[in-house]
């Protein structure tokens, strides 16, 4: 966590001076020292251009996640009060149907003849 903290805490590199810069900001400084201003602001755009549309892309994703999930929550519960409907009326016309069936059923033992 204390590293989490420190790393996310340090200031920002500074490119002129070096100051308050690692070695992977070191690395990438030396990396593009000889671009003109034109090719660094491109890599600028290009990387914001690719950063906003990622981050667009989970938005997405979130906001259906969220819809999708109040969706689930609202037919879990709808079948929910379902099944409690059908164990009521399970428990109020079962033995009844059970009667009916019995009744209706063609009696064993019986032939016709």
């Amino acid at each position: 966590m204390q590293k989490f903290v420190k790393k996310k805490a340090k200031k920002p590199c500074n490119p002129s001076t070096l100051e308050n810069c690692d070695k992977k900001d070191k690395t990438y400084i030396e990396e593009i020292k000889d671009f003109d201003e034109a090719k660094i602001n491109e890599l600028k755009e290009k990387m914001d251009s690719e950063l906003k549309e990622l981050s667009d892309q989970h938005q997405e994703a979130k906001d259906l996640f969220e819809k999708q999930k109040e969706e689930a929550m609202a037919t879990m519960k709808k079948s929910e009060e379902l099944k409690k409907q059908l164990s009521k009326l399970q428990n109020k016309v079962g033995y009844k149907l059970l009667i009916l069936k019995a009744k209706t059923a063609p009696a064993e033992g019986k032939s016709e003849l």
